[in-house]
């Protein structure tokens, strides 16, 4: 019962962290499992995914399903996606634990810096004139497919293959590549996280890497911790929490690279 309660307070942590800072719970969730209670990183990363699920249910508990979202754009990106986290699934079987944690720190410190510089052009933007009409704008024709649906992949299989959504990778692609709007970006991209990491989830279930007594507290922790995230955001100031999240991201980058270089503080 405590590792049942302990899984659940992670949970619930890596769910309320992932949803004030609009990404997946797992880019919070698998160095937590790593670091609290030595998990594999693949049995970390399994897990994480159900987690990743479960918050794609929260979105869709507190928001319209669908709200804002291109569905036509989601299912062919989706394609491509769920194919590339299929590939990242397997790609975890075959490549050792020690590179799994320097690939994981690689994506969290890139991640930590798209989440500084959407930041800083927040600020940049502060009383810009534009309103959410052109952030949800409907007069566009998504273009540059074949970047978009390579690109669409390579999300995918960072998502197969750490246990993350990919959104920081999708979201830009739709938006700067194919010319989405930003916030219909945002919305397919929440639209199709769920589905992203069902594909891989499969592949660590498969090969033994799920283990039901973790995944089930995680994932009912991450599913209330992202619905509280969710009501906690509209009075918190967004400025210093991105700060303090990404320095939270940063010293999860450091001990993913530690682990990876076998500190492993045993």
């Amino acid at each position: 019962m405590s590792l049942f309660l302990a899984l659940f307070a992670t949970g619930i942590g890596a769910g309320i962290l992932g949803a004030l800072l609009g990404l997946g719970g797992g880019i919070f969730l698998v160095p937590a499992l790593t670091l609290l209670f030595q998990l594999p990183i693949r049995v970390a990363v399994g897990t994480s995914l159900m987690g990743v699920i479960a918050t794609s249910a929260a979105v869709g508990a507190v928001e319209s399903p669908g709200r804002g979202a291109d569905i036509g754009l989601a299912l062919r990106l989706e394609m491509s996606t769920a194919a590339g986290a299929i590939t990242g699934g397997l790609l975890a079987g075959w490549i050792s634990p020690r590179s799994l944690y320097l690939i994981f720190a690689l994506v969290v410190f890139l991640t930590g810096a798209y989440e500084l510089s959407k930041g800083y052009k927040a600020h940049a933007q502060k009383g810009d004139s534009r309103s959410s009409e052109v952030l949800f704008a409907a007069d566009y024709v998504p273009s540059h497919w074949v970047l978009g649906l390579s690109l669409a992949f390579l999300a995918g299989m960072v998502s197969g293959l750490l246990g993350v959504g990919g959104g920081f990778i999708k979201v830009p692609v739709m938006d700067a590549v194919m010319g989405v709007p930003l916030g219909v970006a945002a919305a397919t991209s929440n639209f199709m996280v769920g589905i992203t990491a069902a594909a891989s989830f499969f592949v660590y279930y498969n090969r033994g890497d799920i283990y039901p007594f973790l995944v089930l507290p995680t994932s009912l922790g991450v599913l209330l911790g992202a619905m509280l995230g969710f009501s906690l955001i509209p009075h918190l100031r967004a400025a210093w929490l991105r700060l303090v999240l990404v320095g939270l991201m940063f010293l999860m980058g450091i001990h993913m690279i530690l682990q990876g270089l076998g500190y492993s503080g045993r």
